[in-house]
């Protein structure tokens, strides 16, 4: 078996999130995991988000209490069940 070599290690945690993909009406789809630097979404059609692009995710964080969490994601993963997306950090200025 190969060796997890994942900055964060998943949590098989499913919770719903509003995912807004470019000008896309924001809509509901929920988790397959999540972690601190990224979650899995459950879609019906992964092929409408190309690798690479941008995605606002709004979302209750299990992992911190449950507090209301929103951010920007970049979409690193595409399978036939849904778009793995990591966490952008900006930095404060």
């Amino acid at each position: 078996m190969a060796e997890d070599l994942r900055a964060h290690p998943r949590a098989d945690i499913q919770i719903n999130i509003i995912l807004q993909f470019l000008q896309d009406t924001p809509h509901t789809v929920s988790t397959k995991n999540v972690s601190e630097g990224g979650l899995f979404l459950h879609m019906d059609n992964p092929q409408h988000y190309p690798l690479g692009e941008l995605v606002n995710v709004k979302y209750q964080n299990p992992l911190v209490n449950n507090r209301p969490t929103e951010k920007d994601a970049v979409i690193v993963r595409t399978d036939s069940a849904g778009i793995a997306v990591a966490f952008i950090e900006m930095e404060a200025s």
